[in-house]
């Protein structure tokens, strides 16, 4: 189990790596490691499948059949949800498409990664960051308009 400063708060991340097993391997494997997971608190499970990309198949069979068992996995009951990696919300920003997030409610708005994505993610979320980007951005227009008056 892996756990990762969260702004002062420990969150709970499982990483599970599906990456060479079977379909079935990956499946019972996704099972057992969610079971453990929703039964003892943690917060963000990362299912690691991939993308597809060293399948005979060229797409992730894995990534397909995983988001299908997942869609009648009792996860709602527990107060969890699917994220897909390639997903703009913030818990996904550090994962791609290889990813699948299970992610307890509520901790879908949270920034995970580490301490320098974290930051980025809060520059690019927080009133903060949205008001520094309009003041650039007021200053890039200036100094455009000063340059075409010269």
């Amino acid at each position: 189990m892996i756990y990762k400063l969260q702004e002062g708060n420990k969150v709970k991340i499982q990483s599970v790596n599906l990456h060479g097993l079977s379909v079935e391997e990956a499946l019972a494997a996704a099972t057992k490691n969610l079971d453990y997971c929703l039964s003892h608190g943690v917060e963000v499970i990362d299912l690691n499948h991939g993308k597809g990309y060293h399948s005979s198949r060229n797409f992730s069979v894995i990534k397909q059949e995983l988001r299908k068992m997942l869609k009648d996995y009792p996860l709602r009951e527990n107060g969890y949800r699917v994220i897909y990696g390639e997903s703009d919300l913030p818990i996904a920003l550090t994962y791609d498409e290889g990813h699948t997030l299970v992610v307890a409610r509520t901790k879908e708005l949270e920034y995970i990664g580490g301490r320098t994505q974290q930051e980025k993610n809060h520059l690019i979320f927080s009133d903060e960051g949205k008001k520094k980007r309009k003041q650039d951005k007021k200053q890039r227009a200036s100094k455009q308009s000063n340059r075409k008056r010269c």
